[in-house]
């Protein structure tokens, strides 16, 4: 004797109301969106973080070398999925601009004016291309948080309408009510198989932005220190 029947949760979608019904093709929605902005971030996103990474590695071990800047800047443009790249890109155009001395002899120390148009240019470019990759992470916020009580509707929605039918017969059963209670949690069930990807993929979509931030700000920092020129808030992205 099968003490524990099988499930046919597509039988249990088939016989739910029209409200819950909705509900999970609702959650089944927002589902695919939020799959769709995970795969996205983990081809763009991820990789972005690991070329930024070494990109800041890169540009550091440059500065430190007391070589020319131009030079270290080039260096970290040939990392293009990085945010740094257009940083560094926007700062190499600046010191190309008619009037400016390379920063590598004293002779040709720049003053505060150029070093500061440097680092802004250098923290505009980067915050521009780290704020592109922070597209549909809000989605997955949303996802994360809504899914649970939209789920946690159908259910209640659909317990609701099982209790009510049996208010209707003369004899109440567990038979009568089981099933109606059964297709009513798989709302639930599929509000948290929503949420628990996108709450995993949200947080750990901020935590590799927030390393993007760290290494623009390094960055910007260690390219002023380069500059030799003290910037009154200039390195802060």
């Amino acid at each position: 004797m099968d003490l524990v029947p099988h499930m046919d949760v597509w039988a249990m979608i088939r016989e739910a109301t029209p409200t819950v019904k909705w509900v999970m093709v609702l959650l089944a929605a927002m589902s695919v969106l939020s799959w769709a902005v995970i795969l996205h971030k983990l081809f763009t996103l991820v990789p972005a973080a690991m070329a930024s990474r070494a990109a800041l590695a890169e540009a550091l071990a440059a500065f430190s070398g007391r070589g020319d800047v131009t030079a270290a800047l080039d260096l970290v443009a040939r990392r293009p999925r990085a945010p740094l790249a257009r940083a560094a890109t926007a700062a190499s155009a600046v010191l190309a601009s008619p009037g400016w001395s390379d920063g590598s002899t004293t002779q040709g120390r720049p003053d505060a004016g150029q070093a500061l148009a440097v680092a802004q240019a250098a923290a505009l470019a980067g915050a521009t291309g780290t704020r592109g990759l922070e597209r549909g992470v809000g989605l997955l916020a949303a996802c994360s948080g809504a899914a649970p009580f939209i789920g946690l509707f159908g259910t209640v929605w659909g317990v609701m309408h099982a209790f009510h039918a049996l208010g209707q017969v003369q004899t109440a059963a567990l038979a009568l009510v089981g099933p109606g209670i059964a297709e009513a949690l798989v709302a639930t069930a599929l509000g948290l198989a929503v949420a628990v990807p996108a709450n995993v993929a949200f947080n750990i979509a901020t935590s590799l932005l927030d390393g993007l931030e760290t290494d623009q700000d390094a960055f910007e920092k260690a390219l002023a220190l380069r500059l030799e020129t003290p910037l009154a808030g200039g390195g802060e992205g």
